[in-house]
């Protein structure tokens, strides 16, 4: 049932630029992030299979094909939960980010793909948009396939759309007529929990004010250079934990891929400021659904106090400090008078080099 006072503002940025107010946000949705609905000719879908893989490394796998597997040389994306597989959206974020510092300036809305605002549905079906129309695939409530075209889907377009798709039901050997759709506003591109982001996301855009300030002032001292030199040696080892307990390894040679091409930028390197340290660790906790409340940033370390509750989740906080390639030498520190958990690190002066020689294959285990 949808809530409409707790709806956000929503507007749709169209390819050319163009801005649709398309709800004026709720007498309490006013208060939460405004969601920009990106036209599905800005976007790429893929969906990812994590049948090859552990079941403890799926989210880890998906988060990492995202960062590799992306379209465009400057991406943006969005990784969402699909059944036990997962769905991947990109976008240039080079473009994009553009038009939404033009209109919004400094806050940071939350970007969604306009196809999650669409309701779900069965088999298949063609949604005709605001520009062009989009095939889909649907199977057991998730989308399983997506494809895009400015003009209709005729015959031989809806062939090669629909015979691509594998283990898919027996498609109808003629378009099916467009259909316009509602927007759902109880759907996920509006839902008040957590969506699931990728790591770059989370750091750039936590929901709370607080991590909004840092993020924005982080990205813009840390620049492209750092996330770049920080990505590559956490990708590198990440494929590496994946490849290992993983059988199938043959299943992951795009993986591999992908970490050689990242090597091209190891030279890439820029000191890490402690304002984007600051902003990193706000999107690290913020992707644990956990709230800071106080931050103590030095020039060499860096200190977040967290509610008590965190303590349980110590070890995963831990691993995603240090994994994050900004922080080493993880510490927690239990005040139990105060009821506080706090994880005191060390900040790294630069993104930590890669190894000598990245392009050498897997080890016989991987």
């Amino acid at each position: 049932m949808q809530l409409d006072f707790l709806t956000p503002r929503v507007e749709r940025l169209s390819a050319d630029g163009a801005w649709t107010t398309l709800h004026q946000g709720g007498a309490i949705g006013r208060l939460r992030t405004p969601v920009v609905l990106l036209a599905r000719e800005l976007t790429v879908f893929s969906r990812f299979e994590t049948a090859a893989l552990p079941k403890n490394r799926r989210r880890q796998a998906a988060r990492l094909h995202a960062r590799t597997g992306a379209p465009y040389l400057n991406a943006a994306s969005l990784v969402i939960k699909s059944g036990a597989d997962f769905g991947l959206w990109w976008w240039d974020a080079e473009r994009v980010d553009a038009m939404v510092r033009q209109r919004w300036g400094g806050q940071i809305p939350a970007l969604r793909p306009e196809t999650l605002a669409q309701p779900a549905g069965r088999g298949w079906r063609i949604v005709r948009l605001t520009e062009g129309h989009e095939a889909q695939y649907w199977r057991d409530g998730q989308l399983h396939a997506s494809a895009w075209r400015r003009e209709r889907f005729d015959a031989p377009a809806w062939a090669a759309f629909t015979r691509v798709q594998r283990g898919a039901e027996d498609a109808p050997e003629t378009p099916p007529a467009p259909q316009a759709l509602p927007i759902d506003y109880d759907g996920p591109a509006f839902s008040l929990s957590t969506t699931e982001i990728t790591r770059e996301q989370a750091i750039g855009g936590a929901g709370a004010a607080l991590a909004t300030t840092a993020i924005c002032a982080a990205l813009l001292l840390a620049g492209q250079g750092a996330r770049l030199s920080s990505d590559a040696k956490e990708i590198e080892a990440e494929t590496a934990d994946i490849q290992a307990q993983t059988p199938r390894a043959g299943a992951l040679q795009g993986l591999e891929t992908n970490r050689r091409r990242l090597a091209a930028y190891r030279q890439v390197e820029e000191r890490t400021s402690p304002l984007s340290a600051a902003g990193a660790a706000i999107g690290i906790v913020a992707i644990q659904d956990l709230t800071p409340l106080a931050l103590d940033v030095q020039e060499d370390s860096l200190s977040i106090t967290l509610p008590y509750s965190a303590v349980g989740r110590a070890d995963s906080l831990i691993a995603d400090f240090e994994q994050s390639g900004y922080f080493y030498d993880v510490q927690p520190r239990t005040d139990a008078q105060n009821q506080r958990l706090v994880m005191e690190m060390k900040v790294r002066e630069a993104a930590p080099p890669l190894s000598a020689d990245l392009s050498a294959g897997p080890t016989a285990g991987g």
